[in-house]
């Protein structure tokens, strides 16, 4: 019966069979968003629980129109990004956990879908300038930090940043039909 119900019924509901519905809803594809970018499958786990929790004790401060899913991956982009900056804070580097991959199942056309965005995004990175795309790829791919990537290509904190911001506002504008993909630049 709940099962049927959208998620802002669920939301209005407000009992523990109802959280349990949505949390069946999009766990899983939560799930694999987190694992993509933090390539652990345990902070990816914590990283989605957190994230529950948060909506669960907030649900009534939470507008939603018919669909959690927006917020949630909104939060959960949040989420992955302290995660990183405190792992990077630390000096810890993430690396894809491939064994942790064989744990979430993935569908043919997740697959292809998931390459075809990878190529999109991959492409679109390559039309930024040489200096804008070097910059972008030491904080998203190395996970270097602002003042990391300026002492490491001799720049200024600012010239970094500046760059950084930039390359984000051109990634998105090519990349603005392919919707929460973005989250994860």
């Amino acid at each position: 019966m709940l099962e049927s119900l959208t998620d802002k019924e669920l939301i209005v509901t407000d009992t523990e069979k109802a959280f349990r519905v949505l949390y069946e809803r999009y766990w899983q594809e939560l799930l694999r968003a987190a694992l993509l970018r933090l390539g652990n499958f345990a902070e990816a786990e914590d990283a989605v629980q957190e994230v529950f929790i948060s909506f669960w004790k907030n649900r009534h401060d939470i507008i939603i129109d018919t669909h959690a899913a927006a917020y949630l991956f909104g939060a959960l982009k949040f989420c992955i990004i302290k995660k990183i900056n405190t792992a990077a804070k630390k000096g810890i580097h993430t690396s894809l956990d491939v064994a942790a991959l064989n744990e979430v199942v993935f569908t043919e056309a997740e697959l292809l879908h998931f390459k075809e965005l990878e190529s999109v995004i991959n492409k679109a990175v390559d039309t930024l300038p040489p200096r804008m795309k070097e910059i972008y790829e030491l904080s998203r791919k190395e996970y270097l930090n602002i003042r990391e990537i300026a002492e490491k290509l001799h720049l200024s904190d600012q010239t970094v940043k500046n760059n950084l911001t930039e390359a984000l506002k051109r990634l998105k504008v090519k990349l603005s039909g392919y919707g929460f993909i973005i989250l994860f630049l």
